[in-house]
């Protein structure tokens, strides 16, 4: 792949490498926004992640810091690597790409290019006297880093029309989605449910023992993305029982924050749920379906398995400073068995209030 175009105001960013490569790193600045979006949507390792809509979402939400890099070689744009610092309670002070995305790391030409702003990303983070730098990578495990083996995504095609969406489910699946349609579970989709979608979330991210970011979170998703993002709501009887929050990208369907009330899991709202955002997809002609990252060995893992979704292995690379081992920020770590317990116990309403602070400084 070629570099896109030329940036007019790449002057505008302070150079913080260079060598005898021609290559040259930058820092983004807000007039490379136009020509960041071109290449990361031709780059083969581009996601919605990196977009610069998903940057702006992030700083007027949690208030982080942002450090975007740009490679450039005569005048022309070859790579970029979005960055965040992040102090993390558990893991303390870091450069990630990218906080809340399960994708990250460098767009780039070609390796020369990806190594020397992975090099910049190290010089900063060793200037800043951080403890390390996580690279979410989607498809590539570069070589020299620690890799930590914890997250597998889960993407398959979709079929041709939406009703072979049911009968390509295995058995035991595609007969609890049809469970959910004979109990009378009713799907609607539209941002308008925003407020709904996330009463049910907040409720569901709390009996798993996980804090919930702010509400104005989804709202700074949705203005940054409006035509990239939609809610999908499960009611039954009236009452809003399950819901999604979804991005679309290129040809790709990718469901993010999911979740459903427990006492009505016997009329299996999820099956129903993703059944009815998969014949969505296909209706409207994408092409794929990104079921999105699950911790190895958890329920969400093993329920994407069932849905006859493949694991692939997400290659998270860290590359350290001040720690000497990479940081665990899983909750299988044992330390957080004791806060889990109890954030299952706090009500709802004290989780909306606190979960926001809470998640902020343990983005996942």
């Amino acid at each position: 792949m070629s570099g896109i175009g030329c940036l007019a105001a790449l002057d505008e960013g302070r150079i913080v490498m260079e060598d005898n490569t021609g290559v040259a790193i930058r820092e983004f600045s807000d007039e490379h926004g136009r020509a960041w979006d071109s290449y990361v949507r031709v780059s083969d390792s581009g996601t919605l992640f990196h977009l610069i809509g998903f940057k702006r979402a992030l700083e007027k939400t949690f208030g982080y810091k942002s450090c975007y890099l740009l490679a450039e070689t005569n005048g022309r744009l070859c790579g970029v690597l979005p960055l965040f610092f992040v102090r993390n309670l558990l893991a303390g002070s870091a450069l990630v790409s990218l906080p809340f995305g399960v994708y990250g790391g460098v767009c780039a030409d070609n390796e020369i290019v990806a190594q020397r702003l992975l090099e910049a990303a190290q010089a900063i983070m060793r200037d800043k006297g951080l403890g390390y730098l996580e690279v979410r990578n989607r498809d590539m495990n570069r070589p020299g880093p620690i890799t930590r083996d914890l997250y597998s995504t889960f993407i398959k095609e979709l079929p041709a029309n939406p009703a072979d969406c049911l009968e390509q489910l295995p058995r035991k699946t595609r007969a609890a989605a049809r469970k959910g349609i004979s109990c009378g579970l009713k799907a609607k989709m539209g941002v308008e449910w925003l407020r709904d979608y996330y009463n049910v979330y907040a409720i569901s991210v709390r009996n798993l023992g996980s804090p919930v970011f702010p509400y104005g979170f989804l709202t700074n998703l949705v203005e940054a993305f409006p035509n990239n993002t939609n809610v999908l709501m499960v009611d039954y009887g009236g009452k809003p029982v399950a819901g999604v929050f979804t991005f679309t990208y290129k040809d790709t369907v990718l469901p993010y924050y999911g979740g459903a009330l427990e006492q009505y899991f016997p009329y299996q709202p999820n099956n129903f749920m993703y059944l009815r955002l998969m014949e969505w997809a296909v209706e409207r002609g994408y092409r794929f379906f990104d079921f999105g990252r699950s911790k190895k060995d958890t329920g969400s893992y093993r329920f994407k398995e069932l849905h006859g979704f493949a694991p692939q292995p997400l290659f998270y690379q860290y590359y350290l400073n001040t720690l000497a081992t990479p940081p665990d920020t899983s909750s299988k770590n044992p330390r957080l068995e004791m806060v889990i317990r109890l954030w299952k116990r706090t009500p709802v309403w004290l989780t909306k209030i606190i979960g926001p602070r809470v998640i902020k400084l343990t983005p996942p």
